[in-house]
């Protein structure tokens, strides 16, 4: 028969519990509302970066965002349940190319593509395909191999060419979705100035006074009740993200036609205004508004666009396909020394610090 002592220490329980260190964690005490407005205060000012930046014609360097971007993540289960997908809705996506653009949001579900609400894309066109005549295709494009993409607001920083500019945000407002917001920027006002020349392109980019005929496009797409709208700022010093970061700063521009001029042959010359030195190089920001009610989210088999549209060239391919057809096609000769004197160093990623979420850089090949 055990003894009263042993007795004593058999029936002892053991606390096998693990210590909750959130207990004493301040964080924690706080209402989960309160935590809620925290965590998307960081998101909302967070943004992550991907792709390669022209510094020159063959000169690229890899951008990426901070490596402790999406820490908060990981601290531990409690507020990575709490977090869960909104940080999604929050950030800003950034991209250096159209082709970073689907390289990230092309492999991913459908439905977390749809959760997301901002991006932002450097819109210089990627070249795709040898044969011929080179093709290029658009930012307006390259949306449609996104199927699921409902932004509150696309933020495009356009390409360097005037004629591709303007063609491309003409597109965009004909057929564009994927975006309720579009925010348009040009770091120069040459895309609403240039004089149409069929003699240099294949096609001629005609240019009429806007905003009015783009919000007679986006009218007729949207109806004339609907709240549709395009408005266009011009920055009034010359430094670089005023006409974003500083609205008093800029000001509305609105072009019409001159006495003698129609649709026709309002593009033939130069706007002499917007083309004059120390006007040329202000930045332009062009805001394109989707009507109420309208239904904005990229959809899977949408109608082809009439211009050159990617899934029809490319007989409905998805984007890894594509990908992996053009690298076929750049390597056809399996010639080790085709590219050697393109291939260098894999250099360090730029790591982009900023102080706005909102800031941009423009690729400095825009200024060559």
């Amino acid at each position: 028969m055990p003894g009263p002592g042993k007795n004593k220490h058999k029936n002892k329980k053991k606390d096998k519990r693990t210590p909750n260190r959130q207990l004493g964690s301040r964080f924690m005490q706080l209402p989960p509302e309160l935590r809620g407005e925290i965590y998307s205060h960081l998101f909302l000012s967070t943004r992550l970066m991907w792709g390669e930046r022209a510094f020159g014609r063959t000169a690229r360097q890899s951008i990426r965002s901070v490596s402790n971007a999406l820490t908060l993540l990981r601290t531990c289960r409690r507020v990575n349940g709490e977090i869960g997908t909104t940080w999604l809705q929050q950030v800003l996506f950034s991209f250096e190319s159209p082709e970073a653009m689907l390289d990230k949001l092309a492999n991913i579900p459908t439905a977390t593509r749809a959760l997301i609400r901002h991006a932002r894309v450097s819109g210089d066109p990627l070249m795709l395909s040898w044969e011929d005549d080179s093709v290029y295709y658009r930012t307006s494009q390259m949306l449609k191999l996104l199927p699921g993409l409902a932004l509150d607001r696309l933020t495009i920083l356009a390409s360097r060419v005037p004629e591709v500019r303007y063609h491309t945000l003409d597109m965009l407002v004909r057929h564009g979705t994927g975006w309720k917001e579009l925010y348009y920027l040009s770091h120069d006002s040459a895309f609403l100035a240039y004089a149409d020349d069929d003699f240099m392109y294949e096609r001629r980019y005609l240019r009429v006074p806007q905003p009015a005929g783009w919000q007679r496009v986006l009218e007729k797409r949207d109806g004339v009740r609907s709240g549709a709208s395009v408005e266009i700022y011009r920055a009034t010093s010359r430094r670089p993200c005023s006409v974003l970061l500083e609205p008093a700063t800029r000001a509305v521009l609105v072009q019409t036609l001159a006495a003698g001029q129609d649709l026709t042959t309002y593009g033939d010359q130069e706007d002499i205004s917007l083309m004059a030195a120390g006007e040329r190089d202000k930045e332009v920001l062009v805001v394109v508004r989707r009507g109420q009610g309208v239904d904005y989210a990229e959809k899977e088999g949408s109608p082809y666009l009439e211009d050159g549209d990617i899934r029809e060239d490319k007989q409905a391919q998805t984007w890894n396909q594509i990908k992996a057809e053009e690298d076929r096609l750049l390597h056809y000769d399996d010639d080790d020394d085709f590219l050697a004197d393109y291939e260098e160093e894999e250099e360090q990623p730029l790591v982009e610090r900023y102080d706005h979420v909102d800031e941009y850089v423009w690729p400095p090949l825009h200024f060559q």
